[in-house]
C-alpha cells in the first residue's frame, strides 16, 4: 500500500515548484509516481486573484487590438484599449494562460507572477494538508442524505406523522422512500430540522427524554471538504483577503422562525426572516442578492463567506453558482466567481465580527423572545436601526455609511432595494420598542421569566 503524503513532503513540492522543477523531475525526486503528484498538485491547488485585472493584457485580443477609441483625441485616430475596457468592450475575449495547460497546472515558480494580470492558481503545502484533513475527517462524520433524498422523505414522513403515525410505521409502509435509512436515523434528520415534522408531533414524543447531544446532520455529504478554516486562513493569506462575509443564524422561539444574518465587508448587518432552518432558503436568500446586486457588487460583497456548521448553510455548491435558465436547463450551473468555508465545530470565536454584530440586534430581539409575530419589514427596520448606530471601530462612523463609501451608489441602491435605510442619529432605538408596544410587553415578560419573578409556560 502506497505512504500518505504527510506536511513535510507536501512542503517539498511546494519548494520543488518554486524552483520550477516539472511534476516528472518532482517524482523522481520523491519516489513517487508521476501521476501521483499531478493529482496532488492539481486537486489542492486554490485560487489566487491577486493583481487580476490589474490591466487589459487578460484580452486575448490585446495585441492586436485595434478598436477606435470613443471619447476625446482625434475621432478616426486608433488607440490600444485603455485601462478598464474589459469590463465594457463588447470584443473582449479573456486570455487564459499556456502555463495553467502544463502538467502542473499552477502558477508556482513563475517569473511574471507578481506583474500577472491574469487569474492564477497556486500550490501551498499548508493549504494542501488542511484540504487532506478536512477530507478524511469531515467526509466521514455522520450520515448525511442529499437535497433530493430529503426531499423524498419529507413527502411521505411529515402528512403522516401529522396523522398520528409512527416513524415506524411509515418505513415500513413505504421503504422505497427511504432507501433503506434506519428508523433511528429518521428520527435524528427530525431532530436536525431537515423536515416540515417537529419533534413534538411524533406520538408520545413528551414521554420521551430527548437525547442531549442532537446528531449533526447535512443534506451535502462532503459539504465541508476543502472548506474547512485552515483553508480559509489559507486562501486569504494567499489572495491577500483582509474583509470577508460572515454568516449566521439566529433563533426566537425553539421551532418558530429564524432570522439569517450576513455581516458585510465594512461592518454592516442584513437580516433575512425565514419559516425555517434549510438549505433551500439559504439558496433562495443568495439567489434574491443575486439579482438584486449584479455580478459585480455580490462578488464584492461575497467573495469569501465563512460560517458555521448549521444544516442550512450546507450546500456551498448551490451558493456559489447559479443556474442561468432553471425553467428549461435547471442542471446547468455556473459560478459566481466566490467561495465558501467553515469554521470549525462549536467555534464560533471565529467568525467574532457576526457574533459582535448580534450583541446590537439582540438589544431588540432579546433571547428567547419569538419572531413568529414579526415580518421581514419589521426586520428591516432593526437593521437600519443597527446600521445607523456608530461604532468606534469604525472611527465613530455608522456602518450604513461605511458601507456606502466602500461600494459607491451600486451599494446605496442595494440597500434600498431591501429596505434598510439611515435612520438620524438621535432617533437611534436600540430597544424592543422599536417593534411596538405589544412586542415590548412579549420581551418583558421573556426577561422576567428569566429572572424567575414569573413562572414559565410549561409550569
Amino acid at each position: 500500500m502506497a505512504r500518505q503524503m504527510t506536511i513535510e513532503d507536501r512542503k517539498r513540492i511546494d519548494f520543488l515548484l518554486q524552483l520550477g522543477w516539472t511534476p516528472v523531475q518532482i517524482a523522481r525526486e520523491m519516489g513517487r509516481s508521476k501521476s501521483t503528484i499531478i493529482r496532488e498538485i492539481v486537486n489542492r491547488s486554490v485560487e489566487c486573484d491577486r493583481g487580476y485585472r490589474c490591466s487589459n493584457r487578460i484580452c486575448a485580443l490585446f495585441d492586436s487590438c485595434t478598436r477606435v477609441k470613443g471619447y476625446g483625441g482625434a475621432p478616426n485616430r486608433l488607440f490600444r484599449c485603455t485601462a478598464g475596457c474589459y469590463e465594457v468592450c463588447r470584443d473582449f475575449v479573456e486570455r487564459s494562460c499556456e502555463r495553467l495547460a502544463t502538467p502542473s497546472r499552477v502558477c508556482n515558480g513563475c517569473k511574471d507572477f507578481k506583474s500577472c494580470p491574469m487569474m492564477k492558481r497556486v500550490y501551498v503545502a499548508d493549504g494542501a494538508q488542511a484540504n487532506r484533513e478536512s477530507l478524511l475527517h469531515d467526509s466521514r462524520s455522520g450520515v448525511h442524505p442529499d437535497a433530493e433524498a430529503v426531499a423524498r422523505m419529507n413527502a411521505v414522513l411529515s402528512p403522516c406523522i401529522m396523522r398520528g403515525q409512527s416513524v415506524r410505521n411509515v418505513i415500513a409502509n413505504n421503504p422505497e422512500a427511504f432507501g433503506g435509512v434506519k428508523e433511528r436515523t429518521v428520527y435524528d434528520y427530525i431532530a436536525g430540522g431537515l423536515f416540515d415534522a417537529k419533534r413534538g408531533d411524533l406520538p408520545e414524543a413528551c414521554s420521551r427524554r430527548q437525547r442531549k447531544k442532537k446528531a449533526v446532520t447535512k443534506s451535502n455529504a462532503k459539504c465541508r471538504v476543502g472548506r474547512n478554516y485552515k483553508m480559509f486562513l489559507e486562501f486569504c493569506r494567499v489572495n491577500g483577503i483582509t474583509e470577508w462575509t460572515e454568516l449566521d443564524t439566529v433563533i426566537g422561539r425553539v421551532g418558530g422562525k429564524v432570522l439569517f444574518t450576513m455581516r458585510l465587508p465594512g461592518g454592516l448587518m442584513l437580516m433575512f426572516l425565514r419559516d425555517r432552518r434549510s438549505a433551500q432558503t439559504c439558496t433562495r436568500i443568495f439567489n434574491m442578492l443575486w439579482e438584486l446586486a449584479g455580478p459585480e457588487l455580490f462578488q464584492k460583497l461575497f467573495f469569501v463567506i465563512l460560517t458555521d456548521n448549521g444544516t442550512e448553510f450546507s450546500d456551498p455548491e448551490m451558493i456559489e453558482k447559479w443556474r442561468p435558465d432553471p425553467k428549461h436547463n435547471p442542471n446547468r450551473l455556473l459560478p459566481r466567481g466566490i467561495h465558501l468555508f467553515y469554521c470549525d465545530a462549536y467555534c464560533s470565536s471565529q467568525k467574532p465580527h457576526v457574533e459582535r454584530e448580534h450583541r446590537e440586534e439582540r438589544r431588540v430581539l432579546l433571547h428567547g423572545v419569538s419572531f413568529d409575530t414579526l415580518d421581514q419589514d419589521d426586520v428591516n427596520l432593526v437593521a437600519s436601526h443597527v446600521a445607523s448606530y456608530s461604532r468606534g471601530v469604525l472611527g465613530g462612523k455608522t456602518p450604513y455609511d461605511t458601507f456606502v463609501e466602500k461600494f459607491g451608489e451600486p451599494g446605496r441602491k442595494l440597500l434600498d432595494a431591501l429596505g434598510i435605510v439611515k435612520i438620524p442619529p438621535n432617533e437611534v432605538t436600540l430597544d424592543p420598542m422599536l417593534l411596538g408596544a405589544k412586542f415590548k410587553r412579549h420581551a418583558d415578560r421573556v426577561i422576567l421569566r428569566k429572572a424567575g419573578v414569573i413562572p414559565p409556560k410549561n409550569s
